[in-house]
């Protein structure tokens, strides 16, 4: 297929869908009445595949970048975790650790702070460092994803929206949950006998 579709709608439709957007947002953007039955068979279109795909190519030789690298790399951020970073002393206590990282793991990180201080006076005096690490947006990622699958679209599935909410429930938790040392780990086995 050389060229764009000769139906300007048809048209319109491939190009929202190689922009990511679901076929029924596509399908409205292009100028249809709203109807997830149609824009779902829309998809199905010989002419409208074949100019999806030629878009998706053309893309792909001028950036160098494919759908399915974009969706690897949220796939990475919003599936990793702070694991990667900290490791955990005998006492318990979280410590940064990036030695062990791969310079595709310190990707993850959105910021680092160094910050060297005194703390206390006289001879309680001490030279303090604190370094701090944030990650990525994992749920910015995470929804992302959900968007390309289809999930949260509320006319289309109320259990995805649940999903959803979940997700960001576990994400609020998470970040303050305890870490899991050796013997948190250790006595909960032992609570589960």
């Amino acid at each position: 297929m050389a060229g764009p579709l000769k139906n300007p709608r048809h048209e319109a439709f491939a190009h929202g869908l190689v922009k990511g957007m679901t076929a029924d947002a596509a399908y409205a953007k292009a100028g249809y009445k709203p109807n997830r039955h149609n824009a779902a068979r829309l998809t199905t279109n010989e002419h409208v595949k074949a100019r999806v795909a030629e878009l998706l190519s053309k893309a792909e030789a001028r950036t160098g970048v494919t759908l399915d690298r974009v969706l690897r790399e949220y796939e990475r951020i919003a599936f990793s975790g702070m694991s990667k970073f900290l490791r955990v002393n005998k006492d318990g206590d979280p410590i940064i650790d990036l030695s062990a990282c791969t310079p595709e793991d310190l990707d993850l990180l959105a910021e680092t702070t160094l910050e060297d201080f005194t703390e206390g006076r006289g001879k309680d005096a001490r030279d303090v460092r604190r370094i701090k690490i944030k990650t990525l947006d994992r749920m910015r990622a995470l929804e992302a994803l959900g968007k390309h699958l289809g999930m949260g679209d509320k006319a289309k599935n109320e259990t995805t929206d649940r999903l959803t909410e979940a997700l960001m429930q576990i994400n609020a938790r998470g970040s303050a949950a305890p870490i899991a040392t050796a013997a948190r780990l250790a006595a909960a086995q032992q609570n589960e006998e």
